[in-house]
This record gives C-alpha cells, structure tokens and sequence, in this order.
C-alpha cells in the first residue's frame, strides 16, 4: 500500500531531514522505523528537504509498504516508535498512482519567526533573537518587489537546473513580540526563503533600497554580502496538492 503521513518535527533536535550517515535526521528516523516494521528497507519521499534546525509543522511524507495495515495502526505505531521530537499528525492511503509527495506539490507555504523583545534563550532554538522592532510597512514594501514570477538566483545557494519559481503570497504580522513572516509559493530553493528574510530585514534597517533588489532579481547577484537568517526561526507551515 502506498501511504502519506503528515509529520510534525522539531528541527533543532535533527540534522535535517535528508537521510545522512551517522547523523540523526527526520527521513533516517522514519525509514528506520518503517524498515523495522516492514523486514525490508523502506524509502520514505518527502515534500521537500528542511535544513538542519528547520522546523516542520505539516511536512508530507510517502512511502510503501507490502504489509497490510491500516492508517490508524500505522501511525500508533511510528508515534510509539519515534522520537517525542517527531509526531505523525495524519496518515492516509494514496489512491492516486500518479501521486508524488515532492513533484505533485502546488504550493508551499513557510513561516518566519522573529522575536522582536529582550534576547530570549529559551527561544534560541525557536526564533531569530533580532531582538529590534521592525517596522511592517517597510518590510510589505520589499515584499511586493518579491512576489510574483522571478528568477530567485541571487537568493538561493549552491547548484540548481533552474532557480525560477513563483511566489504567491507575503504576509506578515505581529504575535505579541514575535514578527511573522509567512512565503508562499510554487518552488524554493537552497536557502532561498532565509536569503529573502533577510533582505527583508536588511531593507527594514536600510541596508538595501528597492532598486537593489529589482537589480538582484534581474541580474542574479547580490547586492551585498549578507549571511540567511539563522534556521531556528523557520518552520514549513503547509503543503498543498
């Protein structure tokens, strides 16, 4: 039977979610424990890959089994068998056989937390310690520069066939002392949604005007040396079919 679960993890306790020797990550924990289940291995096809520190809240994961069992059972099973730092929030059969957890994806949908109050080192691993307040209006002007069709090269790190995608949606909003920053879209890249956080937050403290980053989107190259935003603050929210 082909499945998809709906898995929720805490990144700062995994070396990402890509399967890596000798290291603790969301794919490795998963098809440990579904190969145990099955007597054979088991390869597990996520969404997408989260960076080391990343956090998931809906991340979708597939795989196949040759025993018979239903959803329910399936996922007592791994939530007994996992760590307290992972927890499968759905299972479901896939009927579809032209499904594809990663290539049928329409839209992605990350969120951004920045905490804005006093340094905080319980929240170290949860958010970004900006520790300044940022000013919403400047930071939804940038933003509008950002959505729609572009190629995104100048924001993404290492090698790809293609760095165009689509961006949807920004939105971004205040919980308390944390500034949010929701991204939609098709598509993103190495580092792509920390390299555009960034900016944003370099365009809030005047670091960069607009014309810099319509140059970054026409040319491909920064308009500075900056480093992303560190992973702690990044959460995948949602994925859409």
């Amino acid at each position: 039977m082909n499945y998809l679960i709906t898995v929720e993890y805490d990144g700062s306790k995994y070396n990402g979610l890509q399967k890596l020797k000798n290291c603790k990550t969301v794919q490795g924990e998963l098809e440990l424990v579904l190969s145990k289940m099955e007597g054979t291995d088991v390869k597990v096809i996520s969404s997408g890959r989260t960076d080391k520190g990343t956090h998931a809240l809906n991340q979708k994961c597939q795989f196949f089994l040759k025993k018979n069992t239903t959803p329910y059972k399936l996922r007592y099973y791994l939530n007994r068998s996992t760590s307290p730092y992972l927890y499968v929030k759905d299972c479901s059969i896939i009927e579809d056989t032209n499904f594809h957890a990663r290539f049928s994806v329409k839209s992605k949908t990350y969120l951004y937390r920045i905490n804005t109050g006093p340094y905080s080192s319980i929240k170290h691993d949860y958010t970004y310690n900006y520790c300044k307040k940022i000013d919403k209006k400047m930071v939804d002007e940038a933003s509008k520069i950002l959505i729609g069709e572009h190629d995104y090269k100048a924001f993404v790190v290492g090698k790809h066939k293609t760095t165009t995608s689509i961006i949807n949606e920004i939105n971004t909003y205040y919980d308390g002392e944390e500034f949010i920053i929701e991204i939609s879209g098709k598509a993103f890249y190495t580092y792509m949604v920390r390299n555009i956080v960034s900016i944003l937050i370099l365009y809030n403290d005047r670091m960069v005007d607009k014309l810099q980053i319509e140059s970054m989107l026409k040319t491909g190259k920064k308009a500075l040396e900056y480093a992303p935003v560190p992973a702690s603050g990044l959460y995948l929210k949602e994925i859409e079919y």
